[in-house]
């Protein structure tokens, strides 16, 4: 009987063994396979992160290009009017080009910019509509009182200091850093 009852216990032992092992193996492989989803959603969020930074700085590269485009045109325009009183017709029609660019590559940013730069194309939005509505209004002669070239300049020169700060507030969304030339880094 005790050799029955030993049998018993060992066979017991032996399968309780065999179960706990199995069990072991099973809860090794489940977090074996949580591990490598882990992963997988980590390699995604990665891939998308590195997809919207590149796609978000082929918009700020485009947006900066029709953003100085158009002031190059606007400033055009007023030395135009400073010289003849009028805008010349490829002078109005370069304006009219970079200024469609312009608002196509606006709306772009609308949608992909960070809320600070969101902010800044906000602030150079504002004032290039400024701008465009005193050329048109000085092209046209519908003034209004203090409209002028002199004035349409030191509009034009303020917005300089606000394209500035815009691309200096995307290079750092970017993750890039602005040093002025000669400046010690982080100044």
């Amino acid at each position: 009987m005790l050799t029955l009852t030993a049998a018993v216990i060992g066979g017991a032992v032996s399968l309780v063994s065999v179960l706990l092992a199995q069990r072991h193996a099973q809860r090794v492989h489940q977090r074996e396979q949580e591990r490598v989803e882990r992963h997988r959603q980590e390699d995604l969020t990665r891939a998308r992160d590195d997809r919207l930074l590149a796609e978000r700085q082929a918009v700020y590269v485009r947006f900066n290009a029709a953003s100085r485009s158009v002031r190059d045109a606007l400033a055009a325009c007023a030395a135009d009017l400073r010289r003849t009183g009028a805008v010349d017709g490829p002078c109005r029609d370069t304006l009219h080009e970079s200024w469609r660019a312009y608002v196509a590559h606006h709306a772009e940013v609308n949608i992909l910019a960070s809320d600070e730069v969101h902010g800044l194309a906000g602030r150079v939005n504002g004032a290039l509509q400024r701008i465009h509505r005193h050329v048109v209004r000085l092209d046209t002669g519908a003034t209004d009182p203090g409209d002028g070239p002199e004035a349409l300049e030191g509009q034009i020169e303020e917005l300089w200091e606000r394209l500035v700060a815009l691309r200096e507030g995307m290079r750092q969304d970017l993750g890039m850093t602005m040093t002025r030339p000669g400046a010690p880094a982080g100044e």
